[in-house]
C-alpha cells in the first residue's frame, strides 16, 4: 500500500473515532505535523471542541506503521525498533513523544521530573502526569523490554 493511501486510511479511522464522541455530526479537520525523532503526527480534531476533547493523534514512521493509543503498535514497539532499550534517546524529546503517543499531545506532564532508568533487559521511562484541574501529580512508568 502506498504511504499516501495509508495516511488517508489512518486519517479516516481517526475522523471516525472523533465523530463517535458526539451524538450529532461534527466537522472534523485532519492534518499532518512533524513529530519528534523524524516521525509524522497524524491528527483529526473537531476545531469547535472544548479544550482537551475532540482530538485523536497517532505517530507514523517512514514505513507507515502507526504508534500510540490509536496506532497499530504500542510505544514500546517503537522503543525496541529504534534500539532505544540499549541506547535511550534524548529524554526531553522522548517526553514530547510520550505526550503525543499516550495523551493526544494535550497531557500536562511535568517538564522537569522525567528520566530513563536502565534495567537488565528493559528500559523504563519515569515521568509525572499532572491531572487537570486538581493538579494531582501521578507518577507514571513506561517499560519496554528487550525483544
Amino acid at each position: 500500500m502506498k504511504l499516501t493511501r495509508k495516511v488517508k486510511k489512518v486519517q479516516e479511522a481517526l475522523v471516525a473515532m472523533v465523530q463517535k464522541e458526539y451524538r450529532h455530526a461534527v466537522e472534523v479537520a485532519v492534518r499532518e505535523e512533524p513529530g519528534p525523532f523524524g516521525l509524522k503526527v497524524v491528527v483529526a480534531c473537531n476545531p469547535k471542541a472544548h479544550p482537551g476533547t475532540g482530538m485523536k493523534k497517532v505517530l507514523m514512521d517512514e514505513e507507515g506503521t502507526t504508534y500510540g493509543v490509536h496506532g497499530e503498535k504500542e510505544l514500546a514497539d517503537l522503543i525496541r525498533q529504534n534500539g532505544w532499550v540499549q541506547t535511550p534517546p534524548d529524554a526531553k524529546d522522548f517526553l514530547k513523544l510520550v505526550n503525543l503517543a499516550c495523551f493526544e499531545g494535550i497531557g500536562k506532564l511535568a517538564d522537569t521530573e522525567f528520566q530513563f532508568v536502565q534495567k537488565p533487559s528493559a528500559l523504563e521511562f519515569h515521568f509525572v502526569k499532572i491531572e487537570h484541574p486538581s493538579g494531582k501529580r501521578i507518577r507514571m512508568v513506561i517499560t519496554a523490554r528487550a525483544a
